[in-house]
């Protein structure tokens, strides 16, 4: 009767738990991490935001390289680069490093500078009201262009954003509906895409493990290819769910991880490689609020957030988003005690202990599960059990009893 029991008041704990949620939390806004500068707690932040903040121009787009944050000005038409040391930055113009650029044809000069990417030495930026990449060094000076308008190889029309993946540069040659492919010396390599595979305009791209990705912005999708440009998965809708967008206008991918820039949602949504929605940074009183995120760049375990109208950069720990700690309800040692001296079968322990994890009673660190066994759980696993019911050893130590049973199929989570 004791399994018995043991499912009862689990399902007590998780029926109390979730009226308690569902009184206390808005279903959109799950998750809020980081902090901002007047906001306090996590190691991401943004400023002091509000009237003290300077009111610098909308940032478009932005990179990051070697402790520094290199920002393009859609309207300015300038690149503006800042130095990057802590956590908790306002980047302001007395701040700056070096600015250049200015409205013109010329070379090293601007209409309307979209996607910006820095790679081995040099800043690369789409022209994006020239039709043209131009290429420069980390001091700004001008060292080469290609491209024209036009919707042959090799040429553009409004190039939006642009990404450097091993010694290749991916550009989204968004009203062409393309992804073009060169090389470091501006050469055509490849391209792919149409206006009916795309469906609205390439929007934003980033590149990551031999893969591409593609905002749609109008369809409200994220496209996945591969680096022949094979169509591979879609994820999004239009929506305010999570999982759903209104105008993503940025995407970032890392370490296994899909950060998206829902802009009119004013949150960043990561996901698991395949699309499966895991968190957000969202909109919190406890930390600053975003006001229309747009843009995104990853460095060093830190993800780097544009927000169009707090006219600043926040910064968040990525390893921060994601750290999970042990949580294991006290009264679950009497059943390990149980299970430990046989009065609980393996199965009806396993299955609990599947159920409560299920359910967020027993909350562990993300583990890969093996393929379903019925094999017998080892002996070293039970007494672990038996100990820490007697608490001779800590909760890490039965957790790690846990994720084994996880690995081996003996648990399903």
């Amino acid at each position: 009767m004791r399994h018995l029991l043991f499912f009862t008041i689990a399902f007590i704990i998780l029926f109390l738990s979730a009226l308690s949620l569902s009184a206390a939390t808005q279903p959109q806004h799950a998750f809020a991490w980081g902090g901002g500068g007047g906001g306090g707690g996590g190691s991401g932040g943004g400023g002091s935001g509000g009237s003290g903040t300077p009111n610098i121009p909308q940032y478009y787009s932005i990179a990051a390289s070697e402790g520094k944050i290199f920002a393009s000005f859609l309207y300015e038409n300038k690149i503006k680069v800042y130095p990057f040391w802590s956590s908790d930055l306002v980047y302001e113009d007395n701040n700056m490093i070096i600015e250049f650029g200015e409205l013109g044809l010329k070379d090293g000069k601007f209409v309307h500078p979209m996607g910006i990417d820095v790679s081995d030495g040099k800043i690369f930026v789409t022209d994006s009201g020239n039709n043209r990449i131009q290429v420069f060094d980390l001091d700004g000076n001008f060292v080469s262009e290609f491209g024209s308008r036009g919707s042959a190889d090799g040429k553009f029309d409004c190039p939006h954003d642009i990404k450097i993946y091993k010694n290749k540069i991916y550009v989204a040659d968004s009203d062409n509906y393309r992804i073009q492919v060169f090389d470091l010396d501006g050469n055509f390599v490849s391209e792919f895409g149409s206006r009916d595979q795309f469906e609205s305009q390439p929007y934003k791209l980033d590149v990551f493990n031999d893969k591409i990705y593609v905002v749609a912005f109008a369809k409200n999708e994220i496209k996945v290819f591969d680096l022949d440009g094979d169509f591979l998965y879609k994820f999004g809708k239009r929506g305010e769910d999570v999982g759903e967008f209104r105008s993503p206008s940025d995407i970032a991918v890392s370490g296994e991880k899909i950060f998206v820039a829902d802009r009119n949602n004013s949150r960043v949504q990561i996901f698991d490689i395949n699309g499966n929605f895991l968190t957000m940074l969202d909109s919190n009183a406890a930390y600053e609020e975003f006001d229309r995120p747009h843009s995104l760049v990853i460095l060093d375990d830190k993800i780097f957030v544009g927000d169009r109208f707090r006219f600043h950069i926040q910064v968040f720990e990525i390893s921060d988003l994601f750290s999970v700690e042990t949580s294991i309800p006290d009264w679950i040692k009497n059943n390990a005690a149980w299970w430990a001296d046989g009065s609980i079968d393996d199965a009806s322990f396993l299955e609990g202990i599947s159920y409560l994890i299920q359910n967020n009673i027993i909350v562990i660190p993300p583990t890969d599960a093996g393929a379903e066994s019925s094999g017998t759980v080892p002996e070293w696993v039970k007494n672990t059990a038996g100990w820490w019911a007697n608490e001779t050893i800590d909760d890490g130590t039965f957790v790690n009893a846990i994720q084994y049973l996880i690995q081996e199929g003996l648990i399903r989570v």
